[in-house]
């Protein structure tokens, strides 16, 4: 995202914006350089120049800060005296100024500024007002005549587009969330508006390069610079600074207010012993209705440590922002391989709650850290209660995760649209054992028809359903029955339903290993395409083979497209704006810059996508879990979707050729267990009437 991306308006005023969140931090989070004429030199000041640059500092942003020498009388006696010289003196005040910083949200953002200083990132300077006589004016002469007290900005995003803004607004701490602050913005872009952008340039640039007539700027005197930089972290992420916005909006006592099903949920798992699993349709509020159920939770317990396990580790900002919305203020932090000396940072945050430094903790690791021996060895430090929230449970069932299902979480909550594990009845009587069975459903049939009474229409989006049949090759058929064929044998020769079961699964995973590439399936997203008015917020799924075909026929047609797979990185870069790679991707998507997503994988469960309203599906494992995932992800209710679209390519038995009876009898009940899932898609779809008849046609021609 880009300056130009963003909708800023020509003016802002504290008293009717949220200046923050609709300009700061937006216009910070896009920029590269920040150039700032701010107000008085004070840590209180320095402070408020600081906010919302938590993005900023991640792009590797650049900053030049000038602020005016705060000088009292005795100051400038002092100076008229000759007993200092005015660097000195400015010197003096500073350092007492930064000595005695008692505020935790002012040190923590001059600490920030420090880091920026050692890290060559910030550049300050320190502007002395004088008279007609060139005396150093004090404070109080400067707020009567109003000499420096209008506030300047200018920014700089990576394409060379600027803004400007310059008012009023009153660099003090109370103006965080007090004072009134009031500034006009212009844009280079604006061609209205550019020539009130360079005055405001040249402006700062006057001041830089000490050229005002009656001030006098100099560089920040050595030993303040030398005392910032003593002061500055490690590691700017030591601060924390997201823990601001997270108090921000506790005081604003933002208020997520939870659907009836979602508290009817919490009610169900609390009356279960605090155990249970949420069975619950993608999209219709699983992490909210967790994090009702942890509030509760939070109210009652005096000391408690949360640990939440995602599938992966992009997902683990979806939770965060999720904590924030929902006003959770409490100490965070991310435990797994993208969060370097994560099981150091662990161990002090828990040996502070074992010390009564602090009373809660919430954990945010990924199914594969979560059993591993050195997160369970360091979760136990505390000895004191635990909440596990487990989201996508069923990845939790497999052999080697479910060692972290330790007996010492006192508290347990399973989150899935699909908690049942495919054939792997083991794993899944593991989890309902361990969290205490499903204590809530809340179906995709409920949420597609319910209506919300908040906003009038269902929880979830309808569909269409729109199923297209294909025939393997006569190549890939050959291929499929050689392959087929022992398996075949084995199956009539099984002695018990056990065994044929066995050998069943197996030639439907061969099976499935040769469908999910046929050719066919190219002709027929080509037919897609052609009936297809506009393309825009599309999914489409493929196999690993497929996606480089899929891209290119996007291509050919001019369709601008990315793919969508577990190589696109989840760590904030520069060349993203601070985002990550996926973040990038997908806030892309939403604008509407990439009009479809080629997907693999990765898209199927946990990721939100709200503006996707058509997915194809080209190539499907023939897991549940997979295809009502993938399904889930278009049915988020976005503004101005009514309706998803849900294609879907579906390989079916070819009759032609010398297909021995035994063989095709193993087809039509193949062809049977894939039919479950079509009538599944088709009975609560918009046009079921229609699907359905498609079914009994195709049941009747293959006569299953």
């Amino acid at each position: 995202m880009s300056l130009k991306d963003l909708d800023l308006k020509n003016a802002y005023d504290s008293d009717s914006d949220d200046i923050l969140d609709d300009f700061y931090i937006p216009v910070l989070s896009n920029s590269v350089k920040y150039k700032r004429l701010a107000g008085f030199f004070s840590s209180s000041s320095l402070a408020v120049a600081a906010k919302g640059i938590s993005k900023f500092i991640s792009n590797g942003g650049h900053m030049e800060l000038i602020c005016s020498a705060k000088l009292r009388k005795s100051d400038v006696e002092a100076i008229k005296e000759a007993h200092e010289n005015p660097t000195k003196v400015i010197e003096r005040i500073i350092l007492e100024d930064l000595d005695s910083l008692e505020d935790e949200f002012i040190r923590d953002h001059v600490r920030a500024l420090g880091w920026m200083i050692a890290n060559n990132t910030l550049e300050i300077k320190v502007a002395v007002v004088t008279d007609e006589n060139i005396t150093p004016m004090d404070e109080e002469k400067i707020e009567k005549y109003g000499i420096f007290h209008q506030k300047v900005g200018v920014l700089e995003d990576e394409n060379g587009d600027n803004i400007a803004f310059s008012g009023s607004d009153n660099e003090s701490a109370t103006a965080w969330e007090e004072n009134i602050e009031e500034f006009k913005v212009f844009r280079s872009w604006i061609e209205g508006e550019r020539p009130y952008l360079i005055a405001d340039s040249e402006k700062f640039k006057k001041f830089w390069n000490d050229d005002a007539r009656r001030t006098k700027v100099i560089d920040v005197p050595t030993a303040v610079k030398k005392k910032l930089i003593e002061m500055a972290p490690d590691n700017i992420d030591e601060l924390k600074l997201e823990k601001w916005l997270k108090k921000r909006i506790e005081k604003k006592k933002k208020i997520i207010k939870l659907w009836e099903y979602q508290n009817q949920a919490i009610t169900n798992w609390i009356n279960n012993d605090r155990k249970g699993i949420f069975e619950m349709a993608t999209g219709t509020g699983k992490t909210f209705a967790a994090l009702g159920g942890l509030k509760k939770v939070m109210e009652g317990e005096k000391i408690l440590v949360t640990v939440i396990a995602c599938p992966y580790d992009h997902l683990i900002k979806q939770w965060m922002d999720d904590i924030n919305e929902f006003g959770m203020t409490y100490d965070t932090t991310v435990a797994d391989s993208s969060n370097p000396g994560w099981k150091d940072k662990l161990a002090d945050s828990l040996l502070d709650i074992k010390n009564g430094v602090n009373e809660k903790l919430i954990v945010l690791t990924t199914h594969a850290t979560f059993p591993t021996d050195d997160f369970i060895k360091i979760i136990r430090i505390p000895n004191e209660k635990l909440f596990l929230i487990v989201d996508e449970v069923h990845g939790i069932g497999a052999p080697e995760r479910k060692k972290g299902l330790i007996e010492d979480y006192h508290f347990r909550l399973g989150l899935s649209a699909t908690p049942k594990r495919w054939f792997d009845l083991e794993g899944t009587e593991k989890l309902f054992d361990y969290f205490g069975g499903t204590v809530f459903e809340f179906s995709l049939k409920d949420a597609i028809n319910t209506i919300n009474p908040i906003t009038g229409k269902t929880y979830l989006v309808p569909y269409e359903y729109r199923p297209f049949f294909v025939e393997l090759t006569e190549e890939e058929l050959e291929k499929y029955e050689k392959e087929s064929e022992k398996i075949a044998k084995s199956y009539y020769r099984s002695k018990n339903d056990e065994e044929k079961e066995r050998w069943f699964s197996l030639l439907c995973f061969k099976r499935q290993e040769i469908i999910k590439n046929a050719i066919n399936k190219y002709d027929a997203f080509n037919r897609i395409l052609n009936e297809t008015d506009e393309i825009k917020h599309w999914l489409v799924y493929c196999s690993p083979e497929q996606i480089g075909r899929i891209q290119d026929i996007l291509n050919e047609r001019g369709i601008v497209q990315h793919k969508f797979t577990m190589d696109e990185g989840t760590k904030p870069e520069k060349r993203y704006n601070g985002y990550s790679e996926r973040e990038f991707l997908l806030q892309k998507f939403a604008e509407g810059t990439y009009q479809a997503l080629v997907a693999m994988g990765c898209l199927d469960e946990g990721v939100d996508v709200p503006p996707a309203k058509t997915a194809i599906m080209l190539a499907s494992t023939g897991n549940p879990k997979q295809y009502i995932q993938r399904r889930g992800r278009v049915l988020r209710r976005f503004s101005g979707k009514e309706k998803a679209i849900i294609y879907d390519i579906i390989v079916v038995p070819t009759l032609s050729g010398a297909i021995s009876n035994d063989f095709l009898e193993l087809e039509r009940k193949i062809l049977k267990k894939e039919l479950k899932r079509y009538r599944e898609f088709a009975s609560i779809a918009l046009n079921s009437t229609e699907c359905l008849n498609k079914i009994y046609i195709i049941e009747k021609k293959f006569k299953v």
